[in-house]
């Protein structure tokens, strides 16, 4: 188990020479710059590649940006690894944008003395990649699989008779109020995930951060960060809670934890969010099992049928 408490600091000369190669530190209020970039790709992306994950996870990922012609450059300093890594270009791509794009990048890694390194490209972007005269070596983690599935896919997964069952004994067992997520309901998930989760997990589980603070400050930018989610009470204690993004036809379930006491309470908070917010999603990402065999179990259950979402990391030889 990593130690998730071992963070690199960024080095000053990095961050001072990625300003100078006009980069800046991405913020909350970016959120609608993004918004039509991400409107341009040719497919889907992965859920670590999302907007929100970049605010989420600003302790452990300091991530900087900057314009460039018809895309934005997405570039991560990974504090748990020392690793500066840029993420997929962000626009709609062709051969030559990205050949281009590609050589100017490696011109700025050089700059700052680091090896081009890519992380979270997707199967549809790698011919893009691959056609720019740089050798990469090819990664694909286990753990950063995902789940993907189509929109009727997911209906049926939860609409099978188990699914159905306890959806339907939630409804009609627990007296149950729900409201939609407001960053006014900061400190009750704050006090939830208190304990829910770190009471239970132990610190050891977020090797790659504090979940509690990534969930909590994206509650707190809730509204500029264009995700949705609803939380549920049952006779006044918080059971759950549910965020959701959902971007092009592309639904991510971000985040999601509840008491499991309170039977059916997952399968309310999944069908309830995504009648609420997800009806137009084409593709449902499920996310991650970080390597995880109950999750892996679990999210390769869900519907009769999915396909695994992967994800490359390319670093230049």
């Amino acid at each position: 188990m990593r130690d998730q408490k071992k963070y690199y600091d960024m080095p000053g000369e990095m961050s001072e020479g990625l300003k100078n190669l006009g980069y800046r530190q991405v913020v909350p209020e970016d959120q609608s710059l993004f918004d039509p970039y991400y409107d341009r790709m040719n497919g889907t992306w992965t859920s670590s590649s999302c907007f929100p994950n970049f605010i989420g996870w600003m302790d452990s990922e300091v991530i900087y940006m900057k314009e460039e012609g018809e895309f934005i450059i997405v570039i991560a300093y990974l504090k748990m690894d020392d690793l500066l890594a840029a993420g997929p270009f962000l626009g709609h791509h062709t051969k030559e944008k990205i050949h281009d794009l590609i050589l100017l990048l490696k011109k700025d890694f050089d700059v700052l003395k680091r090896k081009l390194t890519f992380t979270y490209i997707t199967d549809w972007m790698l011919p893009f990649y691959d056609s720019a005269g740089i050798e990469f070596q090819k990664e694909n983690p286990r753990d950063h699989m995902e789940y993907l599935f189509t929109h009727e896919e997911f209906l049926a997964g939860m609409d099978t008779q188990d699914d159905r069952y306890r959806y339907r004994y939630f409804k009609r067992k627990f007296p149950f109020e729900v409201f939609e997520i407001t960053p006014e309901h900061r400190d009750e998930i704050d006090r939830f995930m208190d304990d829910h989760w770190c009471e239970n997990v132990g610190c050891d589980t977020c090797a790659f951060g504090c979940l509690k603070k990534v969930i909590v400050d994206i509650v707190n930018y809730f509204d500029i960060l264009r995700v949705k989610g609803i939380i549920v009470r049952v006779n006044g204690e918080t059971a759950g809670f549910c965020i959701v993004s959902c971007r092009n036809n592309f639904g991510v379930y971000q985040y999601k934890n509840a008491i499991n006491k309170y039977k059916g309470i997952n399968e309310y908070l999944l069908r309830e969010s995504f009648e609420r917010f997800m009806g137009d999603a084409k593709v449902i990402n499920y996310t991650e099992d970080l390597g995880n065999e109950n999750l892996r179990y679990y999210k390769s259950h869900m519907a009769p049928s999915f396909s695994l979402g992967d994800s490359y990391t390319l670093t230049e030889i």
